[in-house]
């Protein structure tokens, strides 16, 4: 396998400690008007094939949303175990579209449908630039060639070895949540979703099974601060990514404290982390994971929305890289 003979702990540029105090505390009062959760979730690209739900922060009174998302994810980790290696290099984009809307007087549902992109991507020479110009450790990137594309894990049931450029649909969810509570200063919603087979599995795109989870979600609302809670398990009821390995129940939880800078601008502070999803493997890109996600949010009228910011590993090698998203939102009614 390229590049199995070096071991070097790799460590992204620590960019959020400083930005998320900054954006979170330095804010003048304001009204409080932006949901509770960036619509982003891990984008590893050997899990994410299994079913991990975005965050759920819809209203009652929202009536009809629909929202896209763009993410691109670059990550170069390299781990090396008694019985299991893995590389992963290159860049995802993963487009998500969703569409949402209430069902009945207490009940919504949405659906969800990603698009995803694998490639040696651009942003290895601005990774490079930002790690010498800071001072950073650059880990292994040294030491391999920009824009290259190499998924490969051996050493469990089944390997993995992606080269080559690829694009396709994943796995498509449908969602339905119930609201007990939900007014101007709080929230509290249970959901559950399935998600169909209609990725692909050569592709990392699908896990070749259904899968269901249940998760719940809570928000305090407050003139200038918005905090947000989700607490859930999800199943895949099959595995023909690790072999069967994967066939196992994870949980996963967020919070996210959202700052408003008046009636059009809001920042936020997001960690989203779940546990491991492959069994009996050493590896730590399997293992549990944690990500921080920083970013903000520009309303544009009474209906639309432009979210945009990144993310990073809280949890070091658990996530990819560094990942940059924009959203846009529309809403038939405003909060």
């Amino acid at each position: 396998m390229r590049g199995a003979g070096r071991r070097t702990r790799r460590r992204v540029a620590p960019l959020f400690p400083p930005l998320a105090a900054a954006v979170l505390f330095a804010a003048a009062p304001a009204i409080a008007t932006a949901d509770e959760f960036f619509p982003v979730r891990d984008e590893n690209p050997l899990v994410r094939a299994f079913y991990l739900p975005l965050p759920s922060d819809s209203r009652l009174t929202d009536g009809m949303n629909l929202a896209a998302t763009l993410s691109i994810s670059n990550t170069l980790n390299v781990e090396n175990r008694p019985h299991e290696n893995l590389l992963v290099d290159g860049e995802s984009d993963t487009l998500t579209l969703s569409f949402e809307d209430g069902l009945y007087q207490s009940w919504r549902y949405r659906i969800t449908v990603p698009v995803i992109h694998d490639s040696g991507g651009f942003l290895d020479s601005a990774i490079d630039h930002w790690h010498r110009w800071f001072g950073f450790n650059p880990g292994n990137r040294p030491f391999y060639p920009q824009n290259e594309l190499l998924y490969s894990y051996s050493g469990g049931r089944r390997d993995i070895n992606i080269t080559q450029p690829q694009t396709s649909i994943g796995d498509i969810s449908g969602e339905l949540g119930w609201y007990p509570i939900d007014d101007a200063h709080r929230t509290l919603s249970f959901w559950s979703g399935i998600e169909a087979p209609t990725g692909s599995v050569s592709k990392l795109t699908g896990d070749g099974a259904w899968d269901a989870a249940v998760w719940a979600h809570g928000a305090l609302r407050w003139p200038q601060w918005q905090l947000a809670a989700e607490l859930g398990a999800a199943q895949p009821f099959g595995d023909e990514i690790f072999g069967g390995a994967a066939h196992r129940l994870s949980v996963f939880a967020r919070l996210a404290a959202t700052r408003a800078l008046g009636s059009e601008w809001s920042l936020r502070a997001q960690l989203d982390g779940q546990s491991g999803r492959v069994a009996d493997s050493d590896i730590r890109f399997l293992g549990p994971s944690l990500a921080l996600t920083v970013g903000a949010v520009r309303r544009l009228g009474a209906r639309w929305r432009v979210e945009f910011g990144f993310a990073e590993d809280a949890g070091v090698n658990t996530a990819p890289d560094i990942t940059f998203f924009l959203g846009i939102r529309r809403q038939s009614s405003a909060k």
